[in-house]
């Protein structure tokens, strides 16, 4: 009657809590009193700009056993490698922390090694995935200039500040007489570079100038005319009291 009892009463245990197959314990391990214990787990945490105009991506390894380092992570940002060291524990969650360059992060892989040995590797890759801008904004001038490689004028607009104020902008005291030949390489930059050469295309009586919009240092400048010198090179900057959108 003992045995009868026993074995209804474990039937009943079996269809109330169901049956565990080995296939559901694949990322587990039966540890002491057959208690399961969770593989560690190395996940991209979050992805930041830094206090360096850089991007920080942080990296957590969770459910490591024990409390020594992991070991070395190492992946692979937009095809570029990269390394780090375990910082710190807290819990049983040690933390990594990657310094990238901002732009494009695609974080397509990375892994723990310790001893020669994977001990995790990423369980989401790809994740945070996107283009990053870092640092301060900058500015965006008010006032709009329309690139041109041939701008006339019905007679010269003299100063430096008069050539700048034409188009709304403010003289930055950057000159460049000294020019020779048909081109110029910047040794600045400025929000526009106005080129002047003789009067060319635009007609007897007339001056020709190039304007240049968004002008980096080593832009090669060309003469507004083919066959004229240069005959200078003035940088304009966005007026300060222009009021800012």
């Amino acid at each position: 009657m003992r045995n009868v009892l026993s074995m209804v009463l474990f039937g009943s245990l079996v269809a109330v809590t169901g049956c565990v197959g080995m296939d559901e314990l694949s990322s587990e391990s039966t540890g002491e009193l057959g208690k399961k214990t969770a593989s560690p787990q190395l996940n991209l945490s979050h992805v930041v700009c830094d206090d360096t105009s850089g991007i920080t991506a942080h990296f957590v390894v969770l459910l490591f056993s024990g409390t020594s380092q992991p070991g070395t992570l190492t992946g692979v940002n937009n095809g570029e490698p990269f390394t780090a060291e375990a910082e710190k524990l807290t819990g049983n969650v040690w933390h990594y922390n990657v310094s990238l360059d901002a732009g494009v992060i695609d974080i397509t892989s990375a892994q723990v090694t310790k001893s020669s040995v994977v001990t995790a590797s990423l369980h989401n890759p790809g994740e945070y995935s996107g283009t990053y801008s870092c640092g301060p904004e900058e500015p965006v001038c008010a006032v709009t200039v329309a690139p041109s490689a041939l701008y006339c004028t019905d007679k010269p607009l003299k100063n430096p500040g008069a050539e700048c104020g034409h188009f709304g902008l403010a003289y930055t005291g950057g000159k460049i007489d000294d020019v020779t030949g048909t081109s110029y390489t910047t040794l600045q930059g400025a929000y526009v570079a106005i080129v002047k050469s003789g009067t060319g295309d635009c007609g007897p009586g007339n001056s020709a100038y190039s304007v240049y919009v968004g002008v980096s240092t080593g832009d090669t400048l060309l003469t507004p005319t083919g066959g004229q010198d240069i005959s200078h090179v003035t940088y304009c900057a966005c007026p300060a009291a222009a009021p800012q959108p």
